[in-house]
C-alpha cells in the first residue's frame, strides 16, 4: 500500500500551493474567483441624524472590458447588492423630525487585475420611508465615477509597515432625485492624490470568525479617510471604519459571511482529497482483509487434498 504516503504528501503540497502570499515584510495581492463573495453588517451616516443599517453583499462576478482614459482594461467585477433599515432625526426647516423606512443599494465596482485599484464603480441608492410618522418620502442618489492612474505607488505586495500614494484623474455624473420631486444633477472632473499605509497584523473578531489581519489607512484629499482591517484568509476586509474631516465616525462594517475559493479545499466528484485518502485507506484494509481470508482458505484446502474428509477414529477395534 505504498501509495497512500504519496496521497498524503500530494495533499499536503496542494495545502501548501492554495495559501495568500503573506509574510511579516509584505501582503501578497490576493486571488478572486468567480462566485467569491464577502456579507457585511453596515452602519452608516447618510446625512446628519440619518442612519442606514443592513447587510451588503460583494460578489466577484467576472472580467469586463473597461475603457478608461483611451485605453480598455480587462477589469475584475466585483457586484453590490445590499438592504436595510433607516431611521432617525433630521434637522429641518420646521425643527427636528422622526425618519423612519428602509433603503436599498445595488451597483458594481470594476478593479485594474494588477494592483486591484478601483478604475470604475457605480451605485444606486434609494430610501423610502415616512417622517413625522405620517408624510412619506423617497431619495434617490445614483453615481458613475470612472478613474484613470496616473502614478501607482501603492503595489503589490504592499509593504507592512510601509506608505505609499495614488494619484488618479476622475469622471464622475451624479443624480439625486430629493423629496417633493426636487432633482440635482452634477458632473465633473478633477483629480485625487490618495494616501495609504499598512500596519501589522492583529487578531480581529468578526462574527464570521477570529482572524488574522492588517490594518490599512487610506486618506482623501478632503481630510476624511478609512481604515480597513485585510485577512488573507478571506481575500478582502474584515472590518472598515470610513471618517470625515472631523475625524468623526461615518459608517462601518463588519464580516458575517464569505466565500474565498483559492483556500477551499480542493474536490473532485464531491469528496476532498482528505475524503478520497479515507475511501482509500478504506478499501485498501477491505482488499488486504479479503486477500488473507482467500490465503486461509487456500492453505486449509491443500491440507485436504480432493477434498476428502479425515479418516474416522474409534476407541476400539473393529469387528469382522
Amino acid at each position: 500500500m505504498r501509495f497512500l504516503p504519496a496521497v498524503a504528501s500530494l495533499l499536503a503540497l496542494l495545502l501548501a500551493v492554495s495559501t495568500v502570499a503573506a509574510s511579516a515584510a509584505s501582503l501578497g495581492r490576493p486571488s478572486w474567483t468567480v462566485g467569491d463573495f464577502w456579507t457585511y453588517r453596515t452602519n452608516t451616516t447618510l446625512t446628519p441624524g440619518l442612519n442606514l443599517t443592513g447587510t451588503a453583499t460583494s460578489t466577484m462576478a467576472g472580467t469586463q472590458a473597461t475603457a478608461v482614459g483611451g485605453a480598455t482594461v480587462n477589469a475584475l467585477q466585483v457586484v453590490l447588492s445590499g438592504s436595510g433599515t433607516a431611521s432617525g432625526t433630521v434637522s429641518t426647516t420646521s425643527g427636528n423630525v422622526s425618519v423612519q423606512g428602509s433603503w436599498i443599494v445595488t451597483g458594481e465596482e470594476r478593479f485594474e487585475p494588477t494592483n486591484l485599484h478601483v478604475i470604475y464603480s457605480l451605485l444606486d441608492l434609494a430610501v423610502n420611508g415616512t417622517y413625522l410618522n405620517l408624510v412619506p418620502f423617497s431619495i434617490r442618489v445614483q453615481n458613475t465615477t470612472t478613474f484613470r492612474i496616473e502614478t501607482d505607488g501603492w503595489q503589490y505586495p504592499l509593504p507592512v509597515g510601509g506608505q505609499g500614494s495614488l494619484a488618479v484623474d476622475y469622471d464622475f455624473v451624479q443624480d439625486v432625485y430629493g423629496i417633493g420631486g426636487t432633482t440635482f444633477h452634477q458632473n465633473g472632473t478633477g483629480q485625487w492624490t490618495l494616501g495609504f499605509s499598512l500596519g501589522g497584523s492583529t487578531s480581529v473578531v468578526t462574527p464570521a470568525g477570529t482572524f488574522t489581519a492588517y490594518p490599512a489607512v487610506e486618506t482623501w484629499p478632503d481630510g476624511s479617510s478609512e481604515q480597513s482591517w485585510f485577512a488573507p484568509q478571506v481575500g478582502n476586509d474584515v472590518r472598515t471604519e470610513t471618517f470625515d474631516a472631523g475625524g468623526n465616525l461615518t459608517s462601518e462594517t463588519v464580516l458575517l459571511d464569505y466565500r474565498y475559493q483559492i483556500l477551499e479545499t480542493p474536490t473532485f466528484l464531491g469528496l476532498t482529497l482528505i475524503g478520497w485518502i479515507a475511501v482509500v485507506a478504506t478499501v485498501a484494509v477491505a482488499v488486504v482483509a479479503v486477500l488473507v481470508f482467500r490465503r486461509y482458505r487456500g492453505k486449509k484446502a491443500q491440507s485436504h487434498p480432493g477434498g476428502e474428509s479425515p479418516p474416522e477414529i474409534t476407541s476400539g477395534p473393529r469387528g469382522p
